[in-house]
C-alpha cells in the first residue's frame, strides 16, 4: 500500500486507508465522513484497487453529477503511474449522443432517456440493415462507423467520458457505443448514480460490465445525496398540461378510441376540480386523499380494471405515435403514452408512497412521491461491499436507516489547522416561523454591517428563495452584489461566479443551491460565509408526509427529515471555505438555534460579530 499511494500521506489519510482495508477484508459496508480536502477519493480508491487486483474484482465508482467524475479520473491517472489500471467514465446517452447534435429538429430539445433510446434503437436497426447492403434512410452513421472500426479501437489506460466523446466527434464514431465497449474490459467504471439505482439502466449496465455485483466494490461519492435521489427515482407525476397535450395529440394523430378520449377528458375535469377544491399550502402543494382520484374516476364509471385496460391501450397508441414522429426526424414523445404509464404505476401504489397535489402558475399536477429510499437502495446488498463517502453524512444513523444498510461508520475532522476556520452563531436573532418586520430589520443590519466592514469575498446564503426575496430590496450593501436567482440558467450563474471570483464582492444565494454545494473556491476566492437562518426544508406536504413516515418507522421523524437536511446543508456551505492547506475562512450563522447542532460541528457564540471577524483575519 505504501508503494501504491501516489502522494506523501497527509494527516488522517493513513487512518482512512486502514479503515477501508479492514472493511474490505471483513466484508463490511462503510459510511465515511471527512471534510473537503481530506483526500477521500484517493484514500478510498487506493486500497480498493489493491484489494480488487488481488481478488479479481471490479470497482464501480458512482457520482451524483457528471462533473464529479473528473476528480476520480484525475486520481486514477495518478495511481496508474504505479500500477496498470483499465478505467473508464461513462455518462448517459443524452450527454454522449453525437446523432442528436447533428439533427437540427432535435438538437435543442430537452430529450428524455426513453425518447433518445427509441431514436437510437430505430436508427441502429436501419444501420445494421444498411451494413448488409440494403438501402435505408434515417440511419446513424456514427453507429455504423463504430461497427466498422471497433476491432481496431484500443482500450488501454484510463479514459473519461469527455475524452471518449471528443474522440468520437473527431472521428465520426458513436461515443456512447465506445463507452459501452470499453466497460467490458474496465476494472474500474465511473458512472452516474442512475446506472445502478434505476432498474432499467442497471439491467443494461449488467450486460456491458464484466464482473458480477457480488465480486464488485461499490463506491458512492457525495453520498449525502443518495436518500433523496432514491426517493425521487421511484416518484412520478401527471400534470394538467400533459393531459391537454395528450388530447391534442389524439386529435392530431387520429386516435379515435372512445375509452382513451373519455379518460383524458375525465382527467381534465378532475384536475380543474382539484384546482378549485384544494386548499394549497404556502409552498403550493397539498396532500391528496388516498382514494380521491379513484373516487372521482369511479363517479364516471371508471373502476380499477377498466383503468388498467385503458392505460394498456394508451401505451400501444403512444408507441405508434412515437414511431411516426421518429420516422419524421421529430422527437418521439407521446403524451398519450405518458398518461398510460402514469396509471400503470399508480395502480400498484402502496403505503410507501404518498399522493401529493402541486400547482405552479396555471398548471397543476398529481405526484406519487416515494417515502422509502430503501426500496431503491436495496440493490446495495448485491455488492461485495459499498463505501459511502461525503463531507456531510451526519447524522450517520439516520443515513444508514434511510437507505436500509448495516455499515461501519467513521468520521474524521479537517486535516488543516483549526485556526484557519472559525464558525460563530449569533444570539438573539432567528428566522424561526414567519419573520416579523422587526426581526427582518435586525438580520438585515447584521448582513449590512458584516458585508460593508470587510473586503473579503463573501457568500450570503438564505434558507430559501422566498426568504432571500424579502431581503433583496432592503439590503444596502456598498460592495458589488451578485444574486443567484431561482430561474437563472447554469451558464448565467457561471458567468456571475467567474466575475465574483476575479473581482470580488458579495454573492447572495440559497442553502442547498448551486453555489452552496459542489463549487470550489480556492484561497481568497471565498473567505466568509454568512448563513441566514437554519435551512430546514420549507413546510410542505412532502415534508409532512416524510415526517409522519419516519415517526411510524423509527419514532423521530423531525430528526430524520428536518434536522438531518439542515445539518448537511450547513456543513456543505461551510465546507466551501476550506479546500486546501492555505485556505482560510469564517462562517457566521445568523440564528441562535444553531447552538443545538454543536455535536455535529464546532462553533462558538459571537458576542461581538465584527470584533470576531477582525480578530480572525488579523491573527492569520
Amino acid at each position: 500500500m505504501n508503494e501504491l499511494f501516489p502522494y506523501k500521506p497527509r494527516k488522517y489519510q493513513k487512518e482512512i486507508i486502514e479503515i477501508v482495508e479492514n472493511c474490505l477484508k471483513n466484508k463490511e459496508n462503510l459510511v465515511l465522513e471527512a471534510p473537503a480536502g481530506t483526500g477521500k477519493t484517493i484514500c478510498v480508491l487506493t486500497p480498493c484497487i489493491s484489494f480488487a487486483k488481488e481478488n479479481d474484482m471490479g470497482i464501480v465508482y458512482l457520482t451524483r453529477t457528471n462533473s464529479q467524475q473528473k476528480q476520480a479520473i484525475v486520481e486514477l491517472k495518478r495511481l496508474a503511474e504505479k500500477i496498470d489500471i483499465k478505467a473508464v467514465g461513462i455518462q448517459g446517452k443524452t450527454n454522449m449522443c453525437l446523432l442528436i447534435e447533428n439533427i437540427p429538429s432535435l438538437k435543442d430539445k430537452k430529450i428524455s432517456n426513453d425518447e433518445l433510446s427509441k431514436i437510437c434503437s430505430a436508427r441502429k436497426k436501419r444501420s445494421m440493415e444498411a451494413l448488409k447492403g440494403k438501402r435505408e434512410w434515417n440511419r446513424c452513421l456514427f453507429f455504423e462507423n463504430f461497427m466498422l472500426t471497433k476491432d481496431a479501437l484500443n482500450f488501454d489506460g484510463i479514459f473519461s467520458a469527455e475524452e471518449i466523446l471528443e474522440y468520437g466527434r473527431k472521428n465520426g464514431i458513436c461515443a456512447y457505443e465506445m463507452n459501452k465497449f470499453f466497460v467490458k474490459d474496465a476494472e474500474v467504471v465511473i458512472a452516474p448514480y442512475i446506472y445502478i439505482f434505476d432498474e432499467f439502466l442497471r439491467e443494461k449496465f449488467i450486460v456491458w460490465y464484466s464482473y458480477p455485483f457480488e465480486k464488485t466494490i461499490l463506491i458512492i461519492d457525495e453520498a449525502h445525496n443518495l436518500p433523496e435521489f432514491c426517493r425521487e427515482l421511484l416518484s412520478f407525476s401527471l400534470s394538467l398540461n400533459t393531459i391537454r397535450h395528450a388530447i391534442n395529440e389524439a386529435d392530431e394523430y387520429g386516435v379515435r378510441d372512445k375509452d382513451v378520449l373519455f379518460l383524458l377528458k375525465t382527467m381534465e375535469n378532475i384536475f380543474e376540480l382539484l384546482q378549485e377544491e384544494i386548499d394549497f399550502s404556502e409552498t403550493d402543494d397539498a396532500l391528496l386523499a388516498d382514494k380521491k382520484l379513484e373516487e372521482e374516476l369511479a363517479k364516471e364509471g371508471i373502476d380499477k380494471n377498466y383503468l388498467q385496460e385503458i392505460a394498456d391501450k394508451m401505451i400501444i397508441y403512444g408507441e405508434v405515435v412515437a414511431d411516426i414522429k421518429e420516422s419524421k426526424n421529430l422527437l418521439p414523445r407521446s403524451f398519450i403514452r405518458s398518461v398510460g404509464n402514469f396509471f400503470i404505476k399508480w395502480l400498484d401504489l402502496n403505503e410507501n408512497w404518498v399522493k401529493i397535489v402541486e400547482k405552479k402558475e396555471d398548471n397543476i399536477k398529481i405526484e406519487a412521491y416515494c417515502l422509502d429510499a430503501s426500496l431503491t437502495a436495496s440493490i446495495l446488498k448485491s455488492f461485495y461491499i459499498s463505501i459511502h463517502m461525503s463531507g456531510t453524512l451526519e447524522p450517520m444513523e439516520e443515513y444508514k436507516k434511510s437507505i436500509g444498510i448495516e455499515a461501519k461508520t467513521a468520521k474524521f475532522p479537517s486535516p488543516f489547522p483549526k485556526e484557519n476556520k472559525k464558525v460563530f452563531y449569533v444570539k438573539g436573532i432567528t428566522t424561526k416561523y414567519y419573520m416579523s418586520d422587526e426581526m427582518l430589520d435586525r438580520i438585515k443590519e447584521y448582513i449590512e454591517k458584516i458585508c460593508n466592514s470587510t473586503d473579503k469575498n463573501t457568500l450570503v446564503l438564505f434558507p430559501s428563495y422566498i426568504v432571500m426575496d424579502r431581503f433583496l430590496n432592503k439590503l444596502n450593501i456598498k460592495r458589488k452584489v451578485y444574486v443567484e436567482r431561482q430561474k437563472d440558467r447554469q451558464d448565467d450563474i457561471m458567468k456571475k461566479l467567474k466575475e465574483f471570483k476575479e473581482k470580488g464582492g458579495i454573492f447572495l444565494s440559497v442553502m442547498g443551491g448551486r453555489l452552496a454545494e459542489g463549487i470550489d473556491f480556492p484561497s481568497e476566492e471565498l473567505e466568509m460565509v454568512i448563513i441566514v437562518g437554519i435551512p430546514y426544508p420549507p413546510p410542505s406536504a412532502k415534508q409532512y408526509a416524510l415526517i409522519n413516515f419516519y415517526n411510524k418507522k423509527y419514532g423521530d421523524g423531525w430528526k430524520y427529515v428536518m434536522e438531518a437536511q439542515a445539518i448537511r446543508k450547513m456543513q456543505q456551505a461551510i465546507g466551501r471555505l476550506i479546500r486546501k492547506e492555505d485556505d482560510r475562512g469564517i462562517a457566521i450563522i445568523l440564528d441562535e438555534r444553531a447552538k443545538r447542532f454543536k455535536k455535529y460541528m464546532e462553533m462558538e457564540r459571537a458576542s461581538d460579530v465584527l470584533n470576531e471577524i477582525n480578530k480572525f483575519f488579523s491573527n492569520l
